[in-house]
């Protein structure tokens, strides 16, 4: 991973590259925006000062996303320019750092892409479409996808709710030779019984009473693509072979139509419902099942590949805080401890709970100002309280109050570090210890504003 820093002081770029000079890092500088313009397709991260000569850095944030998209950013402030910091990170940067800064925190920064980038090209190799996991579970569930794409066959998926039936449905449409058509979704079970037919194939004007206007059905809406039928088993028993011999003939009958329509289409059904059980029951048609089960996936539930909830959580967190439009501070990771935590839960919700759980997460970080997201973030698993014991519980209260307090001297000294240590009684250096610790974010603006920020020991304030 390349890094380009953008600084036209050249004694804070000496300090850095003393700073990094053992630390492995590919670190590439430049002076202006103009020159950083040139080397932006060899880099994965920009890190740059909001002050410089010519383009500021809030234009050169702005060009270096329009030429590279998935750039990352990290934003240099000082001179008391935290509002357009902020302004930066809402245009895409992931971060800012106030001068003066521990070089200790850009390299976090840089690790913290580091990572980033490796779980996108994990999540490019080991994917399809939004679908993501490396165990042998998802791999072979990638297997069958891949053989129902290839084909033009009806498709059957199973599953639990939450697994990911409509994601795999679309990854198999998105890698078909129909991918330029539509892809139809239609969920049987929100489907009034009344209006099933109609929704499904249409109607003439005048077909019943209320049919004021000629109306085309999924399956003609589904033309050249792909008809989505959710909650298969949701379909009214009468109403199983007009969908079969619609599936079969790949013509239907429009409600008040004089003569069937052609469709070209091809089918992907979906249930959670256990299909073999109501077709012993009589509840879910035989032939029809065996129609649309040419192929047949099975998602299986998060309970049963856990190795992957890791993966899965990080790109959740990345879309959601990618999706986040209202711009501040995000939690862009999850702890180590959040992890486990998440790990160690049974899922009876499977993906779409932990997605539900991360979303949650990442908001309730963002408003405490966390760099990450922590076990504390989370929701508590349904049902669960740990049992303690009493010292354990007494440091993990001191802790949440050490929290809650350096949090409220942060915010009453508008992030100084220094003036916050005053508040609190205790020593600055301690103070920041225990801020990068708890993933909290401080702003330690400078009294003056051309004061140099000191990078390493033997770079001396001018």
């Amino acid at each position: 991973m390349r890094t380009l820093v953008v600084e036209d002081d050249t004694a804070v770029v000496e300090a850095l590259r003393e700073s990094f000079q053992d630390s492995g890092l590919d670190i590439d500088y430049a002076t202006d925006g103009e020159s950083a313009l040139k080397k932006i397709p060899e880099v994965d991260l920009l890190v740059t000062d909001l002050r410089l000569p010519g383009m500021n850095g809030t234009e050169l944030l702005k060009e270096a996303r329009r030429r590279k998209p998935e750039i990352e950013v990290v934003i240099m402030t000082a001179y008391g320019t935290i509002p357009s910091a902020v302004e930066a990170m809402r245009r895409g940067a992931r971060a800012y750092l106030t001068k003066p800064f521990d070089p200790e925190e850009l390299i976090f920064h840089i690790r913290t892409v580091e990572d980033t980038l490796k779980l996108r090209e994990m999540a490019f190799r080991f994917s399809r479409g939004e679908l993501v996991g490396s165990s042998l579970l998802m791999q072979k569930v990638y297997q069958e996808i891949d053989l129902a794409a290839a084909s033009d066959s009806p498709v059957l998926i199973t599953g639990e709710t939450g697994t990911g039936k409509e994601l795999a449905a679309r990854a198999i449409h998105d890698l078909s030779p129909l991918k330029k058509g539509p892809f139809i979704a239609v969920n049987m079970g929100a489907l009034p019984k009344e209006l099933v037919e109609s929704e499904l194939f249409g109607r003439e004007r005048g077909a019943f009473t209320g049919a004021d206007a000629r109306k085309r059905g999924r399956f003609a809406l589904a033309e050249g693509g792909t008809l989505f039928l959710d909650e298969l088993t949701s379909l009214p028993l009468e109403l199983q072979p007009k969908l079969l011999r619609a599936i079969e003939t790949k013509e239907i009958w429009t409600l008040g139509a004089e003569k069937p329509e052609q469709v070209q289409m091809r089918p992907v059904a979906a249930t959670n419902a256990n299909i073999d059980a109501m077709i012993r029951e009589g509840t879910f048609r035989e032939d029809l099942y065996y129609r649309l089960n040419s192929h047949r996936i099975l998602m299986p539930p998060l309970r049963e590949h856990p190795e992957d909830i890791p993966i899965i959580a990080r790109t959740l967190v990345e879309r959601a805080t990618t999706d986040d439009k209202t711009g501040g501070l995000r939690a862009t990771e999850i702890s180590g401890e959040a992890l486990a935590a998440l790990v160690s839960r049974p899922w009876p919700g499977n993906v779409r709970e932990l997605a539900n759980v991360l979303g949650k997460a990442v908001l309730r970080g963002k408003t405490l100002g966390a760099l990450r997201i922590e076990a504390e973030h989370l929701d508590p698993e349904p049902g669960s309280f740990p049992l303690l014991s009493f010292k354990e519980a007494k440091d993990k209260a001191a802790e949440e109050w050490s929290k809650r307090a350096i949090r409220t001297a942060l915010a009453l000294t508008e992030g100084n570090v220094s003036k916050a240590a005053v508040l609190l009684k205790m020593n600055q250096n301690a103070l920041f210890r225990l801020i990068k610790k708890y993933g909290l974010k401080s702003n330690n603006p400078l009294p003056k504003p051309r004061l140099q920020f000191t990078v390493s020991s033997k770079l001396n304030q001018r």
